[in-house]
Parts: C-alpha cells; structure tokens; sequence
C-alpha cells in the first residue's frame, strides 16, 4: 500500500516548477566563488563584484538572490556567510561538497531531461551520445566530484569485504565501470594485501589513477580501458565489484555481464552490486531513487533501475549463490552480494 503523500496544492506545484532556478543560482555562486569572497569579512556588492572581477550591478542582484535562498546574510549592503555555508561551500573547508554541483546539476542531465516528454513518447533515449557511449563526459564529471554517499559507501563496502577476506589467501579486486574508484580504493585502504584492477572507459580511468595516488594506494592498482562487455577480463579475482553500473542495461544484459565475470572469479570469490534499486518499497521512500530511474530512460537505450528481488535473479542466473541484501542507515542504495559455489 502507498504512504499517504502530501496535499498537491498551488504552492507546491510552483515550488516544482521553479526549482531548477535554485538550482542554477547555487551553482552560479559556486562557480564564481562567492562565498571564498565572503569567508574572511562581510563585503558590500562593490566588494565582492572586485574580488570576483564581476559585474557590480549583477553581484549586486546575485547576492540579494543568495540572501533570499537562505545562503547568505544581509546587514544593510554588508554581506555575510550563515551557519553551514563556510563549512560546506568556502573551497578551503575540509567538508567542502560545492563540487558535487557539477554533477548533481549537470548540464547533461538538463540536456537528457527537458524533453522526457519525447523519450516517454518514443521510451527510450532521444540523445545523439547518451550514457551508453565510450566518450561520454558525464563519467568523467561524475568521477572528478565525489558526491555525499560516495565515501561512505565505499567506507562500508570495504568493511565487509576487508572483515570476508580474512581467511582467503588473497585480496585481488575487479572494480568495473569504476568511475572515481573509490569502492575498489577503500577495500586496498582497508588490507594492505588487496590489489585492484580499474575498469572503465580510458579519460575516467585518468581520474581514477588521480584518486589512487592521493589515497597513497597507486602502487596497489592497474587500469584495464575498454568496454566491460568485451574487453579482456585478464586475470581472476577474489571480489568484482560493479558500483551503481548495471542500472544502465537492462536485465538480460545484465545477466550477460554478471554471468561473464562470475567465470573470472576464484572459487568461493563474490560480486558485489552496489547501487540505488526500487520496487520494493512505496516510492516516496525512494524519491532520488525514482529520479535517477527517470534519467536512465532519458538517457539510455534500455536502462532501468532494477530491485533487490531482480538482483538475486540476475546473480542466480550467472550462476552465483548464497545472495544477501545489505544496507546501511543513511545510505540511500543497497549492497547485493551473491559468491561463486
């Protein structure tokens, strides 16, 4: 049964209809680095039009808009940062997370989204290149800029699969489709023993190799470029990880995968599917989730986000047993493992 949803009121629907406003006005803001401009002392327009080397009248309006967003404070004509913008938004901060607009408000998304009228007519991507696609940009944006769960779910994948290994002999890690590699770079971070093979197209991997070698963990990782599909898998593996990847394809493709790298895995070796899944429980509980499942239909030709229930069919079909479901509070998606037998 549904959850009870909020009353549809005029409000609300003009709150929808605008939201992409906000959304180009914190990114504007971050692009400009308008609150690095207002971390040190409060500064009128003028001020920060000249730190900026931006147009006074237009610093003058973007600020006031950034004031009624609630991400500054305005004394007169002084402008000042609120609770949360300095720890969160100022480039210097630790906590720093201002990145993650590049992705989370990507052009490519607008560009897939704003005919989803179109691809619901025809059901199915109406872009030239789309996510399927070797040169894809997105993936190397999507690599660059670590979002909120990126660190975290890595952090708990590594934990289980550090806390598994511990009686194997070896630790050796396929993390495909890797994007930013951070799910492979955890586990290595975790047990000095594990070795990681990135697979992924050849300019994300460039990123990848960047966060390796911040996380001290390069001398522990190869980079394997190609297609999953069809590139050679070379080697075998204790543990093959695929990160929010096989939402792009549809289930008969994903069988296809999974059922080919479970014939790289070391007896009683695992795959580890991580990512957003629906279907199991009333969308409202997983609204990003839904969102995400709407950019896949624009933006691929079958992709699809899958269940729980559909993961266990496909890792059962590859021929893999024993599969458990895990999650974490916090989170938004689920860990579905399933082991060689």
């Amino acid at each position: 049964m549904s959850e009870p949803t909020a009353a549809v009121n005029q409000a609300r629907l003009l709150e929808m209809m605008t939201a992409f406003k906000s959304t180009y006005l914190l990114r504007a803001a971050i692009r400009l680095r308008v609150f690095d401009a207002l971390a040190v002392a409060p500064c009128d327009p003028d001020d920060v039009a000249a730190i900026l080397r931006t147009n006074p009248r237009a610093t003058r309006i973007l600020l006031r808009a950034l004031t009624a967003a609630g991400l500054l404070r305005m004394e007169g004509e002084q402008f000042t940062l609120p609770e949360g913008v300095r720890e969160l938004l100022v480039t210097t901060s630790p906590q720093y997370c201002g990145g993650i607009a590049e992705v989370a408000a990507s052009d490519w998304e607008w560009d897939a989204l704003r005919d989803l009228d179109e691809v619901v007519r025809h059901g199915s991507s109406r872009m030239e290149r789309n996510a399927e696609s070797a040169d894809f940009p997105y993936w190397v944006d999507f690599a660059t800029h670590l979002t909120f769960a990126t660190r975290p779910g890595a952090q708990f994948l590594a934990e289980s699969t550090v806390a598994w290994a511990k009686a194997r002999g070896s630790l050796d890690v396929l993390d495909v489709g890797c994007g930013h590699g951070l799910f492979g770079f955890a586990i290595a971070e975790g047990d000095p023993r594990a070795q990681v093979t990135c697979l992924d197209w050849p300019d994300v991997l460039d990123v990848a190799r960047r966060h390796a070698d911040r996380l001290g963990v390069g001398e522990r990782v190869r980079y394997l470029p190609g297609d999953a599909f069809a590139v050679d898998l070379d080697g075998e593996y204790d543990v093959i990880v695929l990160g929010n990847f096989l939402f792009q394809f549809p289930v008969r493709r994903c069988i296809e995968l999974v059922r080919r790298l479970a014939g790289r895995l070391k007896p009683g070796g695992r795959v580890v599917i991580a990512g957003f899944t629906t279907g199991d429980r009333p969308p409202a509980q997983d609204y990003h989730a839904h969102l995400l499942n709407l950019l896949m239909l624009a933006w691929t030709t079958q992709g699809e986000l899958h269940s729980p229930d559909m993961y266990r069919k496909i890792l059962a079909a590859a021929g893999l047993g024993g599969v458990e479901v895990a999650e974490r509070p916090g989170l938004p998606f689920r860990f579905i493992t399933g082991e060689s037998v």
